[in-house]
């Protein structure tokens, strides 16, 4: 059976977005502990966030440091785990072309790193739990992207064969090249990781907005 498989985060949600207006949340709910103005600050948290690649008690500490010093690290961190997933924002497009995908025939499913509940809370309360088969999260499954077995994980649940699916992501190394060794196409989303010199360009297809795949599936199906 045919799929395709999304990465989760600045792929299908926009997670810098959505930290966008977290972010001046944070800073109205502490803003007599904040040490600069609220464009500072959001800059400040996204360079301190390492797009999700600082751990995050690490994050909380620096923020604490840096912009808050007079709020404790854990009131931060209870504050960011209770509602910086509340409302996620999606790419513009990413709803349609969901409901595109399984209208000709194709499971969907995501892949995504991350703990249960920030993977979950974005899935649930997006609304994109109503538009996929499945979904596999790196902390349930105890092995993250690139490694194969996550992809196999994908594979069994969503009951697909990798040579007829495509996987879509933003990220190079742990997206597409991880997915390219399990046998899918692959669709890079070029947003804010550039491709490293050290790693052949081994995607199928590169697009600037997700909402796109669908102009470049319907052209492989041509081919």
């Amino acid at each position: 059976m045919k799929g395709v498989v999304f990465d989760l985060d600045e792929t299908l949600v926009d997670r810098r977005g959505s930290l966008d207006v977290y972010a001046r949340n944070l800073f109205s709910e502490f803003a007599g502990s904040a040490v600069v103005l609220v464009e500072e600050f959001v800059a400040d948290f996204h360079r301190l966030d390492g797009n999700g690649r600082v751990p995050r008690d690490e994050f909380f500490a620096a923020l604490a440091e840096a912009l808050l010093p007079n709020v404790p690290t854990y009131r931060i961190k209870e504050h960011f785990e209770a509602t910086a997933w509340l409302q996620p924002h999606l790419f513009d497009g990413v709803v349609d072309a969901l409901r595109q995908l399984r209208a000709d025939g194709w499971r969907i499913g995501i892949v995504t790193n991350g703990g249960v509940p920030a993977q979950s809370a974005k899935i649930e309360n997006s609304g994109l739990y109503r538009l996929i088969d499945g979904h596999v999260i790196s902390a349930a499954v105890g092995v993250k992207k690139p490694a194969p077995e996550i992809y196999r994980h994908a594979i069994e649940r969503l009951r697909i064969d990798p040579r007829q699916s495509w996987f879509v992501g933003d990220d190079p190394r742990a997206d597409i090249w991880g997915a390219k060794q399990s046998g899918f196409r692959t669709c890079w989303v070029e947003r804010y990781s550039a491709w490293p010199a050290d790693l052949a360009r081994c995607y199928d297809a590169r697009i600037a907005d997700t909402a796109d795949v669908l102009d470049i599936i319907a052209s492989a199906a041509r081919d």
